[in-house]
């Protein structure tokens, strides 16, 4: 993370503080709740009606106060092929309620734990696999993960571009090597040893645990981020996640090995193993990840890039005698349980034990091609908070029919809102300017060595911004909010901000027709993006604004 000072030149504008006054009477946020409804062929159900459905928040009754079938396609599937693309808004005239908003597919590569030859792999089979895809109404996006998020393509309806960044040959990552081979090592060196210190099977286990724990909270670090930056997206997204698997509870399998296959006969192991292996489990990670993918209406499909998996037990390159097939199975089942829950918990599938694809990509196409979605206004706001969810059929359309649908949401406080926008203007330059903001960069001066100060001016028009009346003259509430994202490495500043009063006898008076702030952030020496954001805290509007810059200038 980088450094990052806010300063105003004003020492009026410095006593300001943040004030959070009308937030939360401004914000009516609607939950939209995406629910597919399949038949016992899995084919999915498409007329269903409101009152078809029957919603649930914490066991409780909640009123669906909007509803809309989703049909995106463009028109009937067929193959289309490169450069070739589908006509936009037949849809509309097949009678379905279109959702106002577009839908967004993304593909996500976790490289820094995707084995290169399976990536390999599956990369020759994309584009035959993607030609599903092209039957959508949608934008795409190709993003990627090694030691940071990396949005390689924003959306776009050219499906062709991601194609093409997707395909294009990346170098295997050493992370990413070890990972598939440290359950092998580790056996190996248990298996040296023996059965003559416990202690020390179990120190080799914790530390393979623990390396898989890193991998894990390394891996949904890049799902957040990516799930943060499609906050600013609108309409529903679905990320096709690519990876080797997420273990559910790292180690599982090394921990099974002593107490099962290595000493089984040593007095008190299976207790001892098992009270060591429970002190390493993901599954609440996972949920936080699932609630907010939910709260941004993000549906996970994850795809298994491993495919058919051969055991240790089958591998001629495993030294002395390999764990057995049942250890194998329970290794496999492990870290395939992430991906699982995540799929599940957000109304998405999972595609495992195979090495085509193409069903998951066809499962995308059905689900979101025709999809109900749900609305509710929460009964009570709980930031913070996950909200279990529960949708269910009325009796008389329930008959041989499944409901898929997101499990929980996670309501979100307003600070959190805004910096998962200012962060998707970061990555995905999708900038808006309802309030007509202007943004000047001025040029940079040294503070200390490789380290710059940033002069920012933000001038907002006088008649863009609602004033409150009062005892005395008119006045409002700006709130002003920064964020520099670095280009090269993706580090990025926290999202700093200030709420300021304005006009009348408050703090800034309109000059000119505008009113003008200056403020300096220092940044080390590199190329950055700088989000600048102004939200008028009487009626909620905000303008964010993306600039490029190098520092120095």
């Amino acid at each position: 993370m980088l450094a990052l000072a806010l300063c105003l030149t004003s020492a009026e504008l410095l006593l300001a503080q943040p004030s959070q006054t009308f937030i939360d009477t401004i914000d009516v946020q609607v939950v939209e709740v995406d629910v597919v409804v399949t038949d016992r062929k899995d084919r999915p159900i498409t007329g269903l009606k409101r009152e078809d459905f029957e919603l649930y928040v914490d066991g409780r009754p909640a009123e669906i106060a909007n509803f809309y079938e989703s049909e995106v396609l463009a028109e009937p599937p067929r193959a289309t092929g490169r450069n070739e693309t589908p006509t936009a808004g037949t849809a509309a005239a097949t009678g379905y309620t279109n959702d106002p908003a577009p839908l967004t597919i993304v593909l996500y590569m976790d490289d820094a734990n995707l084995f290169p030859p399976y990536r390999t792999r599956l990369l020759k089979r994309l584009e035959k696999t993607a030609e599903s895809w092209r039957s959508l109404n949608a934008r795409f996006m190709f993003a990627r993960f090694v030691n940071r998020l990396e949005v390689v393509v924003p959306p776009t309806p050219d499906l062709d571009a991601i194609l093409d960044a997707a395909t294009q040959r990346m170098k295997g990552q050493a992370r990413a090597i070890q990972n598939q081979r440290s359950r092998q090592v580790v056996i190996q060196e248990m298996r040296r040893g023996g059965c003559q210190n416990i202690g020390y099977l179990l120190g080799l286990a914790a530390m393979h645990a623990n390396e898989q724990a890193t991998r894990a909270a390394i891996a949904a670090d890049g799902l957040a981020d990516l799930t943060s930056t499609l906050a600013g997206v609108p309409g529903k997204k679905a990320i096709v996640y690519v990876s080797d698997g997420l273990p559910q509870q790292p180690g599982l399998s090394v921990f099974a090995y002593i107490a099962e296959e290595l000493c089984p006969n040593a007095p008190g192991i299976t207790s001892e193993v098992h009270s060591a292996a429970q002190q390493y489990d993901e599954t609440n990670r996972f949920q936080r990840i699932s609630a907010h993918a939910n709260a941004n209406r993000v549906t996970l499909y994850m795809l298994d890039a491993a495919g058919i998996r051969a055991g240790l037990n089958q591998s001629m390159a495993f030294d002395g005698r390999p764990p057995s097939f049942s250890n194998d199975r329970l290794h496999w089942t492990n870290v395939q349980g992430g991906l699982h829950q995540l799929a599940s918990e957000t109304g998405g599938k999972a595609l495992l034990n195979t090495n085509d694809m193409a069903d998951l990509f066809e499962d995308v196409v059905e689900q979101l091609a025709s999809s109900y979605s749900l609305g509710f206004v929460p009964d009570e706001r709980r930031p913070g908070e996950v909200r279990r969810l529960k949708v269910e059929l009325a009796q008389d359309a329930s008959s041989g029919r499944r409901v898929e649908y997101r499990r929980s949401y996670r309501d979100k406080a307003p600070d959190e809102r805004l910096a998962e926008q200012m962060m998707s203007v970061a990555y995905l330059g999708n900038s808006s300017n309802p309030l007509g903001v202007s943004v000047a960069l001025g040029t940079t001066t040294a503070q200390e060595k490789k380290v710059h100060r940033l002069p920012v001016r933000i001038v907002v028009p006088e008649e863009a911004i609602l004033l409150r009346p009062g005892p005395g003259e008119p006045s409002g509430e700006l709130r002003l909010l920064l964020l520099a994202m670095e280009e090269m490495r993706g580090g990025r500043t926290p999202v700093r901000q200030m709420t300021v009063n304005v006009g009348g006898s408050s703090d800034v008076a309109a000059s000119g027709g505008a009113y003008s702030f200056d403020v300096a952030v220092s940044l080390p020496e590199n190329d950055y993006q700088v989000v600048v954001g102004v939200r008028d805290e009487t009626t909620g509007i905000t303008s964010l604004l993306r600039e490029a810059v190098s520092v120095p200038q």
